[in-house]
C-alpha cells in the first residue's frame, strides 16, 4: 500500500501555529487536501487534526475510510466513514488493506506522521508551503529516531506565495 502525507508547513517548518487556527492555509491548498483525499478514499489523521475538521470538513463523508488515531475510547462520530483507534501504524495500515484500499494519505498531525515515519511505512510527502513563519507551533515530527533523505519529485507553485513540493522517502539501501 502507498501511504502519502499531504501537510501544510509554514516557511519556518511548523505544521499549525500555537493556537491551532488555520487562518493561515491558502484556498490551493484546501484544494489539493481535497483532492488527495477524494482520490485515496483512505485518509489518517490524529484526533486533534479531526477535532479542527469535523463534522463540518470532514474530507469524506460518504464513502472511504477515514481513520483517526486517539486514546478516547468513548469516540464516536456519526459520519460513517470514521474509524476511532488506538492501534499501531502496521496494524493500521493491514487494516485499510483488508477493506481494499491501496494508498492512504495522513494529513495530520505531529504524533501520526511520526509513527508512520517511524514504521517506515510512508512513501512520499507533499509539503504546502505557506507564506508565514510563526514564532511557535507545532513541530513536523517529534521523536523519530535517524535521518531521512528525501528525493525531490516535484515543485509546484500553488499562487503568487504557496509553493507545493513533492518528495519520496528514500529507502534505506
Amino acid at each position: 500500500m502507498k501511504i502519502s502525507i499531504y501537510i501544510a508547513v509554514s516557511a519556518n517548518g511548523f505544521i499549525s501555529n500555537s493556537k491551532n487556527d488555520p487562518y493561515w492555509l491558502s484556498s490551493e491548498y484546501g484544494a489539493g487536501f481535497a483532492s488527495i483525499c477524494q482520490r485515496t478514499k483512505a485518509v489518517i489523521m490524529g484526533k486533534t487534526t479531526y477535532n479542527i475538521l469535523a463534522p463540518d470538513y470532514l474530507p469524506l463523508t460518504d464513502e472511504g475510510t477515514t481513520v483517526v488515531l486517539t486514546s478516547d475510547k468513548h469516540a464516536k462520530s456519526d459520519n460513517p466513514t470514521v474509524v476511532f483507534t488506538q492501534d499501531t501504524a502496521k496494524d493500521i495500515l493491514q487494516m485499510l488493506t483488508e477493506k481494499g484500499h491501496t494508498e492512504a494519505v495522513i494529513i495530520g498531525g505531529t504524533t501520526v506522521m511520526s509513527n508512520f515515519i517511524q514504521a517506515e511505512l510512508v512513501d512520499d510527502i507533499y509539503f504546502v508551503m505557506e507564506p508565514f513563519l510563526f514564532g511557535n507551533g507545532l513541530p513536523l515530527l517529534k521523536g523519530v529516531d535517524g535521518e531521512l533523505k528525501l528525493d525531490l519529485i516535484e515543485v509546484k507553485k500553488l499562487n503568487r506565495n504557496t509553493v507545493q513540493l513533492h518528495y519520496a522517502i528514500a529507502k534505506p539501501s
